[in-house]
């Protein structure tokens, strides 16, 4: 074994042995930003700026641990989840012009389905709420979040179930979209790549969806590589 290999080797479980205690990092700061942000919006329920940065806080606080899948995220995330919802509602009705309580109110709706099923959010009447938060939100400003309202628009009639409407071609248009305008930005959401190749990959066009996994991997987006690995 050469001093080099032995030094990268000694890199690489450094970073392992390193990765929960990042993980732990991260979620500690954000759970901290969003029980600040919550109390600061229960205390103002007629600022709309508070209100919506609370959803905001919920969400990013709730996608976290979702996607790093950290323990009990499931109860946890969907509490977050449904504060979020709470707070992204109430600054909707404070500001119906302004694309920030929308979008982060459906955003939240996203995390919350990520933990109790996509099936018992629309049981629960989310899917008409959600889909006027995205639409509004889009017309409103679609660029927003480095086009969140577009990506977010597309994986709504991505992940419906058939018999609620899922609209495919809806979507491939919006993920179109979304990369024609943000697919040479550095800050662009990976998630787009992600979404259409998955989409790609549901209605048989292998390569195309290789193609978009492959770039959403080298974005760094966990998700991507995982469903990568499975076609191969």
């Amino acid at each position: 074994m050469t001093r080099t290999y032995r030094a990268l080797l000694a890199l690489l479980m450094l970073a392992i042995v390193a990765m929960p205690a990042l993980a732990e990092a991260g979620v500690a700061e954000l759970k901290a930003a969003y029980e600040e942000a919550v109390r600061l919006a229960a205390a103002a329920p007629q600022d709309y700026v508070l209100n919506w940065q609370a959803a905001k806080a919920a969400r990013l606080y709730g996608d976290y641990l979702v996607t790093e899948e950290i323990p009990g995220w499931k109860d946890t995330a969907r509490v977050a989840a449904r504060e979020g919802m709470k707070y992204g509602e109430i600054a909707t009705r404070l500001n119906p012009a302004g694309v920030e309580g929308w979008y982060w109110y459906g955003t939240c709706v996203g995390t919350y389905s990520d933990c109790v099923s996509v099936i018992k959010a629309i049981a629960e009447g989310l899917k008409g709420k959600t889909q006027q938060a995205f639409e509004t939100a889009y017309r409103l400003d679609k660029t927003y979040d480095t086009g969140g309202p577009i990506i977010s628009l597309g994986r709504f009639w991505q992940v419906l179930p058939a018999i609620a409407g899922q609209d495919r071609k809806k979507a491939e248009a919006l993920f179109d979209e979304y990369i024609a305008l943000f697919g040479s930005n550095p800050a662009a959401h990976s998630s787009a790549w992600y979404y259409r190749g998955q989409l790609y990959k549901d209605t048989n066009r292998p390569a195309q969806a290789r193609a978009d996994l492959e770039k959403a991997a080298a974005m760094g987006n966990k998700d991507a590589a995982k469903l990568l690995s499975q076609m191969k």
